[in-house]
Parts: C-alpha cells; structure tokens; sequence
C-alpha cells in the first residue's frame, strides 16, 4: 500500500489531471479469505519461519499450483473486470504478487489494457512476475536482471528503483520533529530509531530490550506504527526496566526522524530500507522473515549501507559501533547515497504514463 501511495504522489507532480485509485485487492476480492490468508501467514511466521523460507523459495522453482490458478481466474478476474468496468482505469498497477498473477492472466484476455508490476523487494520472486506484462518497475540493476532470466523482454524492464514518498527526496529539518514528536531538548545524544515491521511480538521486544541497556547513550525512538498491542508492552517493559524511550503509534513525520537518526535497526523490509537508503541512514538488520527478507538484507550488506546483526546478542554491540566510528559511519553513509535510486515514485509514475502515450 505504501509504494503504491509512491507511485499515486508520484502521478500528482507529473500530472495533476490523471486520476489514480489504491485498491486493497486482496480484501476487494474477498475479506474473508484475505483476513484467512494474513493470519495463516503472520501465524506461520511466528510459530515455524524456517518452514515458510522453505515454502518461499520452492515456490520460484515450480508452476504455480492448478488451485492458486484457478482462484485467480474466478475470483480474482472478476473482481478486476468490475473494478475496470465501473472506474473505466486506463493503466492496471500490481504492487503485490496476489495482484500481479491476476494482472497477468487479466492480460492474455485483454491485450490492449497497460499493464505494469512494481516490486517491492529487492530480489524478485516469480511468483509476483507474470512475464506478459507491458512494464517491469524493480528495485536495482540486480533486480533487473533477475526478472529478465525469468523470460521478461529487457526493455520492459526498468530498474528505477522501489517507488517512495517523494518526500524522501526533499531537504528536511529534523529539528521540529525532534522537539514536538520526540520532546527531546538541545542535546547531542544520537538518535537510533527500531523499527520492527507489522509483526510486534518477541523479536521486536528482545531487540528493544538489548537497546534499552543503553538508552543513557542514546535517545531510542521506537516506531511501532499501528500495532498499538506492542506499544504498549514494549513501554511497559522499559518501565520495569526504568529505562527512558520513545514509544510511537503512527506517524506520517518517518522522513523527519529518519534524517535526524544516527542509526536505523529495522526488519529489512522493502519500503523501509529503500526510505532509509534515501535518507542516508546506516542500517542494523535483524530477524529478516525467512524469504524476500533475507533477500533484502543480503543487497543492504552487499551496498555497505547496512550491516546483518546475526544474533539479538549482536545488535546492541553494531549499533554502538556504528555510533562510536566516524569512519564506518561515513562509509555507510556514503554507500545509502550511492545505492539510492532518486526520484523512483516520479520514475514509475512517468514510465506508466509513457506506456498511455
């Protein structure tokens, strides 16, 4: 939903006429089987990750099963010719692989609507990359070419990066998020920002836990975006702790915090890697769903943007490192900058509107 916000700003500065629509697919198609379908996996991943990195990558190794085909030629085709039908679109956009293999076989019937994928991970999954489609948006170089040896033409292919708020492209002050969301004072502690991704639970509560031994060094900012549940445990537990931190449901002021952060320890997820590669925000990645976030944290590691804390145990002690080491800091710094596809929702946004022209 996020990178298709991107690319929906994206659209409004290249052409404030075009009218753009976000569609939740999944639910639209079924909430039933949606809300079935998020709580298998967020349960599995919790219960047993290592059978679900399995099930992802031999997944890519195969077709897609008779079932899964036949749901997305029933369901799936019909809500899409209703949504078409009663919004007259011109252009589909799949940022989501569900949505994608729908776009696809949506394209054999109907050849002449444009029709584009935007992946939001850094190594794309087949299963997301319907090989009939008129535009391939993709996160880097890599990425291209890993779509393009699944059989997708390379011109098609167009490697501007993952679509972002176009707001992590402009200057920002960090000063007034400091004072009136952080409520910190003039001081010079550094900022690290945790950001745990929607899951909660005991990973993000370990990682926290680790930080919170020392939050004298540091102003801890946790970011616990709508998982209200874990907010409120994760400050239960520095109280107990009688630890100070920043405990925060959502907030649309991430680009302000991120440029006035020292470090980001995240779960590597597309968007917020890529958010903090703009900002030039050294990343410590930890507990990477087994998957498309493993995938991810390999290419932060592989930039020099970021570093895999392999153990909880591990995460404190490359936060500090970062922290303590002008150098290695400057390097990763350097590195976001070199990695970092600008201006990727107006890339996106102007390779959908050439596909209309």
């Amino acid at each position: 939903m996020r990178a298709s916000a991107a690319v929906v700003r994206g659209m409004a500065l290249l052409d404030p006429e075009k009218t753009c629509s976000i569609v939740d697919f999944p639910h639209e198609v079924s909430p039933g089987i949606e809300r079935l379908l998020r709580d298998a996996y967020l349960e599995s991943l919790k219960l047993w990750p290592e059978a679900y990195g399995r099930l992802y990558q031999s997944s890519g190794t195969g077709q897609q099963s008779t079932t899964y085909m036949q749901y997305i030629q029933t369901a799936g085709i019909k809500t899409l010719e209703d949504l078409v039908a009663s919004t007259g679109a011109r252009a589909l956009v799949g940022p989501h692989f569900y949505g994608a293999g729908v776009l696809g076989v949506y394209k054999e019937q109907n050849p002449g609507m444009f029709s584009a994928v935007v992946l939001t991970d850094y190594v794309p999954h087949p299963i997301g990359v319907p090989l009939n489609l008129d535009l391939y948006v993709v996160a880097d170089d890599a990425a291209a070419e890993a779509v393009s040896k699944l059989g997708v033409p390379e011109e098609r292919i167009h490697p501007t990066g993952i679509p972002i708020d176009p707001v992590f492209e402009e200057p920002v002050d960090p000063g007034p998020a400091r004072k009136e969301v952080l409520n910190l004072g003039d001081d010079d502690l550094p900022i690290v920002l945790v950001m745990g991704g929607g899951l909660g639970g005991g990973d993000l509560e370990e990682v926290v836990s680790l930080l919170l031994e020392a939050s004298e060094a540091m102003h801890l900012v946790v970011l616990c975006g709508s998982n209200d549940r874990s907010r409120s445990q994760l400050a239960r537990l520095a109280t107990r702790k009688g630890k100070d931190a920043t405990f925060l449901a959502f907030t649309d002021r991430v680009r302000e915090l991120m440029a006035g952060g020292a470090v980001l320890v995240t779960k590597p997820g597309g968007m917020s890697c890529t958010e903090a590669l703009a900002s030039r925000l050294p990343q410590v990645l930890f507990h990477p769903i087994p998957g498309q976030e493993e995938d991810n944290a390999a290419a932060i590691v592989r930039y020099g943007a970021g570093v895999m804390a392999r153990e909880a145990s591990d995460i404190l002690g490359q936060t500090f490192k970062i922290l303590t080491s002008a150098n290695q800091r400057d390097q990763m710094v350097e590195a976001a900058k070199a990695a970092h596809k600008p201006q990727s929702a107006r890339s996106a946004a102007s390779l959908i509107l050439a596909g209309l022209s």
